[in-house]
């Protein structure tokens, strides 16, 4: 597995990650109608096979490999409402904010260490120059040695994000070409895939990735960015009429102990 893995290169198809992101909505459904902990459980098991059976097919396509188990695969969800973190076999702590789904190994091989994301994870990545750390997403791949950032790639989304806290990454942009941008610490990288339209910016990214203390800032945000953040937030479907507000540029912060209220 260490070595399918590792010659990978991350190459998943598209439906790897269209399983990623359903798997949280299931279990958001299922949440939603009952709260009793037995059914959130099973959601949760039903959740991480979807995503082990789209992995699974996607190694069974490759005509170079031959059939082979994914025992070793661990997929982490955070329900809408709720947030979650693991702990990474060589050190590196991953936050997932609500609606999100982590695909990761058990162990990493010896080369490069790949985990694949939908949804928004802040990464603190444990150094190690051998094995760089690579976060896949449908869109794009965000490469670090050591450092601390967080990656927005939910579906559905228009915008994608990479910001970076500390230390420097590689974001590269899907295409024959490649294209790739280095970040500097309180850098951001917005991308549009709809327009293919790249901008850089800098932000205050310990503000940006403060949800994992249960705090919400927006920066120049858009109206629905923000009502997708709530719904989110608190597991709930927001309707307005955002005609005058679609393109504003919003500044707000709420604090963790902020009810929806």
């Amino acid at each position: 597995m260490e070595k399918v893995w590792e010659e990978s290169h991350g190459e998943v198809t598209p439906r790897t990650f269209r399983e990623l992101a359903k798997l949280s909505r299931r279990i958001d459904a299922s949440e939603a109608r009952k709260r009793r902990f037995r059914v959130a459980m099973s959601a949760l098991a039903a959740a991480a096979c979807l995503a082990v059976v789209a992995l699974s097919t996607f190694f069974l396509t490759r005509s170079r490999y031959s059939a082979a188990p994914l025992d070793n695969t661990c997929t982490l969800v955070a329900l809408s409402g709720e947030t979650s973190s693991v702990t990474l076999e060589d050190g590196t702590q991953v936050f997932l904010n609500a609606g999100s789904s982590l695909l990761y190994p058990e162990q990493f091989g010896e080369g490069s260490r790949i985990v694949y994301l939908s949804g928004e994870g802040n990464f603190d990545v444990a150094k190690d120059p051998s094995r760089p750390f690579i976060v896949k997403t449908s869109q794009l791949s965000v490469e670090a040695l050591g450092t601390s950032f967080c990656v927005q790639a939910y579906a559905g989304e228009k915008m994608v994000l990479a910001t970076l806290k500390e230390g420097k990454i590689r974001v590269t942009l899907p295409g024959p070409e490649k294209k790739s941008y280095i970040l500097q610490p309180d850098m951001q990288l917005r991308y549009q895939p709809s327009e293919k339209t790249v901008s850089l910016a800098r932000v205050d990214a310990s503000r940006v990735m403060s949800w994992a203390q249960g705090y919400l800032s927006f920066s120049g945000a858009s109206f629905p960015e923000i009502a997708s953040a709530l719904e989110r937030r608190f597991g709930v479907s927001v309707s307005y009429d955002s005609g005058h507000l679609r393109h504003s540029a919003l500044n707000v912060r709420f604090m963790p102990q902020e009810s929806l209220e």
